[in-house]
C-alpha cells in the first residue's frame, strides 16, 4: 500500500478550550498519516498556551497578535513545504478518517487544487458550504440584508436547480462529489503546487472574504476545487460572528471590494461601491433611530471603505 504523504496543518486560535482541544484531538486521533501542525495563537493566555503544548507536544506554536486570518495562514504556507497543506478552523471536529479520504482523493486527481469535505452542524444536520462567485445581484441581496431571509427548503432548492448546477449555490443537498466555484474556508485541503502557481491569500481584511478571491484564482489557473461528501466534519460555526458582527461585515465588504476591483469590469466595481454606500447609509439611519450608536458607527466605517477603498488596500499584500 502506498504511503500517505505528510501534510502540513495551519490552525488559528484565540485559545477557547471548548474549541481548540476537541479540534486537535480529532485531528490526531482520526488521521494515521504524518502531520506537521502549526498553531497560531492570538492573544491566548500563557496558561492555555502551555496546556496546548503539553498535550500536543509535536505541534509548532506561533504567537501572533492582531494579525489577519490571511496573514497567519500565509506565514505558515511560506514556512512549510509538504505536498499538501490543510487550512483548518479551530471550531471544526474531524469525523472518521475524513482527512485521509481527502488526501487519497487528491492523490488520485492531480488536476484538483483544493478539496473540501461535507460540513455538518453540531446536531449533525447539513451545513451549506458551497457558493458561486460574487456578482452585483448577489451582492445587493447580501448587503441589503435580503440574502439572510431566504430559507433553505424544497422550494428554494427547486428554484435554485433551475438556474444553478449542483455545487454552484448553497441550495442543494450536498450529496454529490462535484466541482464547485468556491467553498467555506474552514477546512481547505490545498495542493502545494497549486499555491505556487496561484499565490497566497490577499491580506486585505482581518477576517472573511479572503478565501473567495483566492479560490477564484485557482479556477483562473485551471485548478479544480472539489466538494467531496465522502468525508465529513462538524463545524460549530459563527463563534467569531457572535462576538464581532461588525468586524465580520467590515471584512466581507473589504473582501468583496477587493474581488470586484481585481476581477470585474470598472463599471461593476463602481456600482458595487454605490450599493455598499446606499445599504450602509440606510442601516446607519435605522440604528440612529433606535439609539444604537455603536452599530451606526460601524455602518459609517463601511461607507468609508466603499468611498475610499485605496485607504484600506494601501500597503497590503495582494497577489495576482
Amino acid at each position: 500500500m502506498k504511503e500517505m504523504p505528510e501534510v502540513d496543518v495551519s490552525i488559528n486560535t484565540v485559545g477557547e478550550q471548548r474549541l481548540i482541544f476537541p479540534c486537535l484531538e480529532s485531528l490526531y486521533k482520526t488521521h494515521k498519516g504524518k502531520i506537521n501542525t502549526f498553531i497560531t495563537l492570538d492573544c491566548v493566555p500563557e496558561k492555555i498556551a502551555r496546556k496546548i503544548k503539553s498535550r500536543f507536544f509535536n505541534a509548532n506554536i506561533i504567537k501572533e497578535e492582531n494579525k489577519s486570518f490571511a496573514e497567519k495562514h500565509n506565514y505558515v504556507m511560506e514556512k512549510t513545504h509538504n505536498k499538501y497543506i490543510l487550512i483548518l478552523s479551530d471550531d471544526v471536529k474531524i469525523l472518521g478518517n475524513a482527512l485521509s479520504k481527502l488526501i487519497e482523493y487528491m492523490e488520485n486527481h492531480p488536476n484538483v487544487g483544493m478539496v473540501n469535505p461535507r460540513l455538518l452542524n453540531k446536531d449533525l444536520s447539513l451545513q451549506q458550504c458551497t457558493y458561486s462567485y460574487p456578482d452585483l445581484f448577489k451582492a445587493s441581496l447580501h448587503f441589503f440584508g435580503i440574502r439572510e431571509l431566504i430559507p433553505f427548503n424544497k422550494v428554494t432548492y427547486k428554484l435554485a436547480s433551475l438556474f444553478y448546477k449542483k455545487g454552484e449555490s448553497r441550495f442543494w443537498n450536498h450529496d454529490k462529489t462535484c466541482e464547485v466555484d468556491n467553498v467555506k474556508g474552514v477546512f481547505m485541503l490545498v495542493r502545494r503546487k497549486a499555491i505556487e502557481e496561484v499565490g497566497l491569500m490577499d491580506e486585505v481584511t482581518s477576517v472573511y472574504g479572503e478565501e473567495t478571491e483566492w479560490q477564484y484564482r485557482f479556477n483562473k489557473k485551471g485548478w479544480k476545487i472539489i466538494f467531496y461528501p465522502g468525508a465529513e466534519v462538524i463545524h460549530y460555526g459563527q463563534q467569531t460572528n457572535k462576538k464581532q458582527p461588525s468586524t465580520i461585515r467590515e471584512g466581507e465588504i473589504k473582501g468583496t471590494l477587493n474581488f470586484f476591483k481585481k476581477h470585474k469590469p470598472p463599471f461593476q466595481y463602481l456600482l458595487l461601491r454605490f450599493i455598499i454606500v446606499t445599504s450602509s447609509f440606510l442601516k446607519c439611519l435605522f440604528y440612529l433611530i433606535i439609539f444604537k450608536k455603536d452599530l451606526a458607527s460601524s455602518q459609517l466605517k463601511n461607507i468609508n471603505s466603499a468611498l475610499y477603498p485605496e485607504r484600506f488596500l494601501k500597503g497590503k499584500r495582494i497577489f495576482y
